[in-house]
């Protein structure tokens, strides 16, 4: 059984309803978490996971609506009694960013019932393999953003595959590591009336949506990063997207805690 858990979907600013963007995948009871926001323990207890199982942690980049939940999972494992190691993985300037919140807290130097957190250094190479489980394999290659970021690619045995593009502006490389996968997580911060902001910031907007998922021709376009409170809500994502046409058998704007099965 393989599953993508939307722990959170909004962009940098959230609502009512939504929270900064993380994501939970499972495959046959192993879990990876890609970004780290809210409070991802408790997530994960409302959605009946045990954090116990969580052994993998990927950032793919460190603005903070993608890593500040870090520190607060770590401290919840430890003060649970973790015994297991916990795995986490980012580039060179994420990881930096990664030891400073673990270490403000001194959550890698307990006195007492200290649980190991392994950090692995992503090199940002196109393609690249981070590492291979029985359960999955996860690659990673650079996107164009305004801070080192990268699109995170998952395996599964049975072949079915899906690639999170994180924070990006449209790029080859995003193009070239996502073009036929089975599922595509695409951001969407901004409207086509935002195109100037979108290019400032290096973000997608709408018009260019269609583009990359034709590019792509993914079976399964996702639509995340997105909120109603910001300039471009849901309905009009919706709408500029059936206006420039997506090409793809099925097009999703998921909502926090919903559950995609993706064998």
């Amino acid at each position: 059984m393989a599953r993508l858990i939307f722990l959170g979907t909004a962009s940098a600013l959230p609502s009512a309803t939504q929270d900064n963007t993380s994501l939970l995948v499972e495959s046959n009871g192993a879990y990876l978490m890609i970004d780290c926001s809210g409070s991802p323990y408790r997530k994960m207890l409302k959605l009946g996971v045990d954090p116990d199982r969580l052994q993998h942690v990927l950032i793919t980049h460190h603005h903070i609506d993608h890593i500040y939940g870090l520190p607060s999972l770590v401290e919840c494992l430890w003060i649970k009694g973790r015994k297991e190691p916990l795995h986490i993985y980012a580039l060179p300037s994420a990881m930096a960013v990664v030891k400073v919140l673990l270490d403000t807290w001194e959550l890698r130097n307990r006195f007492i019932n200290q649980f190991p957190v392994h950090l692995h250094t992503i090199h940002g190479h196109e393609d690249e393999a981070v590492f291979n489980i029985p359960e999955f394999e996860v690659r990673t290659t650079p996107t164009e953003h305004a801070v080192p970021s990268v699109a995170t690619k998952v395996i599964f045995p049975n072949g079915t595959t899906f690639v999170y593009s994180s924070d990006t502006a449209p790029c080859r490389q995003l193009i070239d590591f996502a073009r036929g996968v089975d599922h595509f997580l695409m951001e969407c911060t901004f409207c086509d009336a935002d195109e100037e902001l979108a290019e400032i910031t290096f973000h997608l907007h709408s018009a260019e949506y269609s583009d990359m998922a034709r590019s792509v021709g993914a079976k399964h376009t996702i639509l995340i990063h997105h909120s109603d409170v910001e300039i471009c809500p849901h309905s009009q994502i919706l709408s500029e997207i059936n206006q420039n046409k997506i090409f793809t058998q099925r097009v999703s704007i998921p909502h926090d805690f919903d559950i995609f099965d993706l064998d």
